[in-house]
């Protein structure tokens, strides 16, 4: 009889000692990092306790800098005195 075996679905957010073991820091770390205002990820709380999206601390990892965005192409072509242009929908 075959075994159906649950996707594995990611949680999107992590707790503070779960960023810790993906980033190799300890948890006091993370946590001086918050109190001090320098941890480089956005955080939420919900209640007393610290969320921190596990997609910042995947980029993170990437090495993408804090706020850039993956998702999104370079914008090539443009300088700063000419305004960005929409693409042409013409047929």
């Amino acid at each position: 009889m075959a075994v159906k075996r649950a996707q594995h679905n990611p949680k999107p957010l992590l707790s503070v000692e779960e960023t810790a073991v993906l980033l190799g820091e300890t948890r006091s770390t993370l946590y001086r990092a918050v109190k001090a205002g320098t941890l480089p990820l956005p955080m939420f709380r919900i209640g007393s306790r610290i969320r921190i999206p596990r997609s910042a601390v995947e980029r993170l990892i990437a090495g993408e800098t804090p706020g850039e965005s993956a998702s999104l192409p370079p914008l090539e072509g443009l300088h700063d005195d000419q305004p960005a242009s929409a693409p042409s929908l013409s047929t």
